[in-house]
């Protein structure tokens, strides 16, 4: 799949591999991959930063996240340091709780960051209609595959399915929607746990 996806989005995505080795769970591939890139645009760079980042976080190397992102840090990296510190101080999170319920309370979010993070805070914190709403009005691909797990999460296979839609809508190709397609028939169960199995080689 890899080289076709690459070949069809027409300018080439210098992150393709980067992304691809964090949305299968290849974190430490996913940070060799951020390390050899040189990006061409201030945006890649920045891109590649937040892959880099989440990677130490799923690693749990809370510690880099921590010691690097600071004050001066672009808008789009800091919330990965409230991810990083909800994760490693569990003393905090009600702190940290009470800060994100303010930020995604009262306006609309523009940065889809936030929106992963307050989400997968939400989500850890088995409040998942709270994730909802900060992710109701996302249109990018990873909030939309976030949201197709909380469906998933609650068991309505129904909203599930029809989120896929939206996602095969906006970009079928990527393998982000792939992976949602599996998501669905392993939860379909039966004949669609075969197909999930395709959708994975």
């Amino acid at each position: 799949m890899g080289k076709m996806a690459r070949q069809q989005q027409g300018d080439v995505d210098e992150l393709f591999d980067v992304k691809n080795h964090f949305y299968i769970g290849n974190y430490q591939q996913c940070i060799n991959e951020a390390q050899k890139v040189k990006p061409t645009t201030v945006d890649v760079a920045l891109e590649r930063d937040v892959f880099l980042y989440r990677a130490y976080i799923a690693q749990r190397k809370f510690r880099v996240v921590l010691d690097e992102i600071n004050e001066s840090s672009p808008a789009e990296l800091k919330p990965f340091k409230i991810l990083a510190e909800y994760f490693a101080s569990p003393n905090r999170r009600e702190t940290i709780l009470a800060e994100l319920d303010r930020a995604t309370g009262y306006s609309i979010i523009d940065n889809n960051n936030l929106m992963i993070v307050a989400a997968t805070i939400y989500y850890h914190e088995k409040n998942l209609e709270s994730a909802l709403r900060v992710l109701q009005n996302a249109n990018n691909l990873e909030c939309m595959a976030l949201t197709l797990q909380i469906y998933l999460k609650m068991d309505r296979l129904d909203l599930a399915k029809k989120e896929l839609k939206a996602m095969q809508d906006k970009d079928d190709d990527a393998t982000l929607t792939q992976l949602a397609q599996a998501w669905i028939n392993i939860n379909s169960g039966g004949d669609k746990l075969q197909e999930a199995y395709y959708i994975f080689q």
